[in-house]
C-alpha cells in the first residue's frame, strides 16, 4: 500500500538561491507520515495521550533533484516492513512524475519512561507486510 499527500512547497523553506533547504524536506516527509497514520485510523495525539509514543530511531534522505518555492509536490509513503517492536517507511518525493527525493525512517513505540514497547496490536494488524 502506497499512501499519497499532496503539497506546495513554501517560500519560506528557501534560502536565496529559492532552493528548498534540506531540512524541510524532514518535515514534509513528517507531515506525510502523520496523514499516513491518519488514514489507517491512527491518532497519535491519542496514542501520545495514552503514554505511547513513537520516534524516529532513523533518518536518510537521498537528495535526487532540487526543489523550488511553490512547487506542487507529492510525498508517497509506505511500510518497508515491520516488526513486533519496530517499522521502516519509505517515502519518495515526486515533481509531477519526477522523482526528486527518496528517504526512509525507521521507527519504534516508547512508553512515558521511553523504554521499548511493542507496537500495539490495532497499528501491527494495518503495518503488517
Amino acid at each position: 500500500m502506497v499512501f499519497i499527500y499532496d503539497i506546495r512547497t513554501r517560500y519560506s523553506e528557501t534560502g536565496q538561491d529559492g532552493i528548498i533547504h534540506h531540512s524541510s524536506y524532514v518535515v514534509y516527509l513528517e507531515v506525510a507520515r502523520l496523514e499516513f497514520f491518519k488514514s489507517i485510523g491512527v491518532d497519535i495525539n491519542q496514542l501520545e495521550n495514552s503514554k505511547r509514543f513513537c520516534p524516529v530511531v532513523d533518518l536518510s534522505i537521498k537528495y535526487l533533484k532540487t526543489l523550488r518555492s511553490l512547487e506542487d509536490i507529492r510525498v508517497e509513503v509506505a511500510v518497508k516492513s515491520c516488526t513486533k517492536v519496530r517499522f521502516y517507511l519509505d517515502y519518495k518525493i515526486y515533481r509531477g512524475n519526477e522523482c526528486c527525493t527518496k528517504g526512509s525512517t525507521m521507527h519504534c513505540f516508547v512508553d512515558d519512561a521511553f523504554k521499548v514497547t511493542t507496537l500495539p496490536a490495532e497499528i501491527f494488524s494495518k503495518f503488517h507486510v
